[in-house]
């Protein structure tokens, strides 16, 4: 009987942390050894005292058969104490390996226990507790105590080592570092305060009540990172009286995340952001390359415009400097000639009048003579003014000449510096137009997001599953009001029964078949209190825990309290769900997206969110590209279109008519010259000419006998003269007013060419504001956009990496033994803590007080014996 005892306790200990195992663990599963399939599964029982230090250890293993056939395999175990917990046989060990050789036919199963001590357990477990704000030395100090109590848990993964870690950086290498890592594990920690503990606060526990009037707490543990921590801390405080130290006990499994539904979103989220960061880093990339041809462009630009600034200023420099002043003096030679020839006219008159009044009459012939020598004089004067303009006309355009081709030169040289910027502003405008297609991955990710919130009538969608759980828990009202109606007839039924009245004389509805089995003779609880008072007892605590329809319900916004009763939980319970839980589900899903049915539209949520920053990158992108296009413009603009390119092309006509206006005016300066050196041989010999008039006119005087015949001559002579002189006279008029329309005309292209060079100068000191800011842009924008998307990938590689390390550690290290090849395997670790209560102390005070009295009672009664005898 002794031994059915043990075994059966024995059984119970290693059932419930195995069935733990089963039931959670998303990493077991059936493998097959053959035709029959086995299960291996490893329970680690320690036993702590209240602080936390372990006290001893066993590991309880199961092999479940499942199929028809032989079984033949070793398992791995801890042989320290090996004992068989089915029977009293023993086991074949060799090696550390217990030896199975059996015949399965259906179900069947192998259960031992056996000593953990020699291994180190991979989690451990620390308790401190603080009195009225003083930390206590020990657990055991705790008892009989009053005051605050706190209890503060330290739970550790001690399973870590050092081992490489492959990552993928943000530009796609593999890169190796070195990383504590863990085997991962979920742990839960479970106590149980009494009913003295008052005012029971946790900041990170699940408080409920035991059913004693008790409060049970629940502390949950992710023990591995990224996802948790190695280390995690918690506890509790209660107000005390008589203080003992209560148990606790703590579960802790062994996961796989890459497999665990639990932290599969985690895993894909890790794995989602290194992607997302390296489509950034490549981004950000080609981004710096456009940016840095944009640079180099508007390089390109700047020489250009520095070229046509210095050709601009030698056009100006050659108009003003040396072509203005050559044109002015030709003017002002032209308008000395002009006055000549009209002095010259003007004496060819006079000469024609005098000579034809001494054909007229002999008697005036002195007079005449002395006017004809004076003419004569006044002749030679004339020409010898008319001699000297016509020479200053022919230096003048000789000078116009020889600078006409530094002109043409430096008309050649700003035509040169428009190209080289035609074709900076072609490369530059063709870079930005493929900012657009570098944007798009962005566009696909926030399209992704949008599409992973959907609708609420979207399946699979986050929406629609919101909407979906908000309908099933608005539709659990229902079903708690008939779970309160079963519970009210359940009982008035057993307050029939405790009561000793027939069950029949209540509502029949509410029970059903039940009803006759309370109600017959037969019936277990029928039992009225005259015959059974302790289960009348039992049963009217079972009906006061019920309560009733009609109790008040709690605030729902507060904790339900321990005392409340089944009724009153329930009906607290369908609040919660319908009255909190939906309209939470409804707010979230405002959050998400304000078009779900009853959300304020002034509020926009993250649907809204996404798609302003959809359209805030699509805008900008497009604003940089369109703005920078629009800007540069095209080969074909003209300066009426107010772009770079057509100032460009205006410039270039602009320069082409000046060439051509220069190739003109060269050779008009060359004809203007040849007729100005015709001018001045005809001006020497009209000076020589009236050299000879004013010698004949001394001769005439002198002379009277050929008087007749020299007057009619002279007449005919001067009016030739005269008529020639007039002719002269009106090619110098046309010449004065030619080299005064060219002296104006250079002068409008010298103050044109000026504005031309300050134009082009304040734009060579803005243009550097191009290439400097798209520098910027580069350095300050693009290169910290790519090392941020480096810096997030290899991040979120990292901690992908140290998941996947650790998912591998959880495949081959999880179990302390292991399990038969070809089997699978999973492992549970239970932690008990101690408590501290002071019985122990009280034990051996009653027992030295028993002592006592009966050493007094022996005493006494060998006093007695004595004095019967005597």
């Amino acid at each position: 009987m002794t031994a059915r005892r043990i075994t059966r306790g024995l059984a119970v200990a290693v059932a419930v942390p195995s069935a733990f195992v089963l039931s959670t663990s998303p990493a077991l599963a059936t493998s097959s050894a053959g035709p029959v399939t086995v299960t291996n599964t490893e329970t680690v029982q320690a036993r702590l005292d209240p602080s936390g230090k372990v006290q001893g250890a066993r590991v309880y293993e199961q092999l479940a058969f499942v199929g028809t056939g032989k079984v033949k395999l070793a398992n791995p175990v801890s042989t320290d104490s090996l004992r068989n917990l089915d029977s009293f046989g023993g086991f074949s060990v060799k090696d550390g390996k217990m030896a199975v050789d059996l015949s399965v036919d259906g179900e069947q199963r192998i259960r031992t226990v056996s000593d953990f001590d020699k291994k180190k357990l991979p989690i451990k477990v620390s308790v401190t507790y603080t009195l009225n704000g003083k930390k206590l030395s020990k657990p055991s100090d705790v008892v009989g105590k009053k005051g605050r109590l706190e209890a503060h848990y330290v739970v550790e993964n001690t399973s870590a080592k050092t081992e490489p870690v492959t990552i993928t950086d943000g530009y796609g290498k593999q890169v190796v570092e070195e990383a504590e890592v863990v085997i991962p594990m979920v742990g839960q920690l479970t106590t149980v305060l009494p009913p003295e503990f008052g005012d029971v606060t946790s900041a990170e526990a699940n408080k409920a009540g035991d059913g004693k009037g008790g409060t049970k707490l629940s502390f949950t543990a992710t023990l591995f990172p990224p996802v948790g921590a190695a280390k995690a801390e918690f506890g509790w405080a209660a107000e005390v009286k008589d203080a003992i130290v209560p148990e606790a006990e703590l579960t802790a499994l062994p996961v796989s995340p890459l497999e665990s539904p639990t932290f599969k979103t985690a895993v894909s989220g890790y794995q989602s952001g290194a992607e997302k960061g390296a489509d950034l880093v490549e981004g950000g990339t080609t981004l710096d390359s456009n940016l840095l041809r944009l640079r180099d462009g508007a390089q390109k630009l700047l020489a250009g415009l520095l070229q046509l600034n210095a050709g601009a200023k030698t056009l100006n420099e050659g108009l003003a400097n040396q072509a203005a002043p050559g044109a002015a003096k030709l003017s002002g030679g032209a308008s000395k000639l002009a006055d000549g020839m009209a002095e010259l006219e003007s004496g060819a008159s006079v000469l024609r009048t005098k000579t034809g009044e001494a054909a007229k009459g002999a008697n005036k012939l002195d007079k005449g003579a002395s006017e004809l020598r004076k003419g004569a004089k006044d002749l030679a004067t004339g020409a010898g003014k008319l001699k000297t303009g016509t020479g200053k006309l022919a230096s003048g355009l000789d000078q116009a000449t020889g600078k006409a081709p530094a002109l043409i030169d430096g008309l050649n040289q700003v035509s040169g510096g428009l190209k080289s910027v035609e074709d900076g502003l072609g490369q530059m405008y063709g870079g930005v137009g493929q900012l657009p297609a570098k944007a798009k991955p962005l566009h696909d990710g926030v399209a992704q997001l949008r599409a992973g919130i959907g609708s609420v009538g979207a399946e699979g969608t986050l929406l629609g599953g919101l909407e979906k759980l908000k309908k099933q828990l608005a539709a659990s009202g229902p079903g708690i009001d008939k779970m309160r109606g079963g519970v009210h007839c359940a009982a008035d039924a057993l307050n029939a029964v405790s009561n000793g009245k027939p069950v029949g004389t209540y509502d029949e509805a509410c029970y059903g078949a039940a009803a006759a089995q309370l109600n017959g003779p037969a019936g277990a609880l029928n039992v009225g209190p005259e015959t059974n008072p302790v289960k009348k007892m039992i049963l009217d605590s079972v009906i006061a825990q019920m309560g009733s329809m009609g109790d008040p319900v709690p605030d729902l916004d507060k904790p339900l309290p321990d005392s409340a009763k089944l009724q009153v939980a329930l009906a607290y319970l369908k609040g919660r769900l319908t009255q909190r839980a939906v309209p939470g589900i409804a707010q979230l899903q405002c959050g998400l997206d304000n078009r779900v049915s009853g959300c304020p539209r002034s509020e926009p949520g993250l649907m809204q969110g996404l798609a302003a920053v959809d359209a805030g990158v699509t805008q900008l992108v497009s604003g940089v590209v369109s703005t920078v296009q629009r800007g540069i413009g095209t080969s074909k603009d003209t300066p009426a279109n107010k772009t770079l390119r057509g100032g460009v092309n205006g410039l270039q006509g602009g320069v082409g008519q000046i060439q051509a206006g220069g190739k003109t005016l060269l050779a008009g300066l060359n004809q203007l010259s040849d007729g100005a050196d015709q001018l001045d041989t005809g001006a020497g010999a009209l000076s020589e000419g009236t050299g000879k008039l004013q010698a004949g006119a001394g001769v005439l005087a002198n002379g009277t006998g050929q008087l007749g015949t020299g007057l009619g001559l002279l007449a005919g002579g001067t009016g030739k003269l005269a008529d020639g002189v007039g002719q002269a006279k009106s090619g110098s008029d046309q010449l004065a007013q030619g080299s005064k329309d060219l002296a104006t005309g250079i002068g409008s292209a010298a103050e044109g060419s000026g504005k031309l060079a300050d134009g082009l100068t304040t734009a060579t000191e803005q243009a550097p504001a191009i290439p400097d800011g798209a520098g910027r842009l580069s350095k300050e924008g693009a290169k910290v956009l790519t090392k941020n998307g480096a810096d997030t990938a290899r991040d979120f590689g990292r901690r992908y990496g140290l998941l996947s390390a650790a998912a591998d550690r959880a495949k081959t290290e999880s179990m302390p033994f292991g399990a038969p090849e070809g089997a699978a395997g999973a492992t549970a670790y239970s932690l008990k803590l101690a408590g501290a209560t002071g019985e122990g102390d009280r034990s051996w005070i009653r027992l030295l007080a028993g002592l006592a009295v009966f050493g007094v009672a022996i005493g006494a009664t060998g006093l007695f014996r004595r004095r019967v005898t005597s």
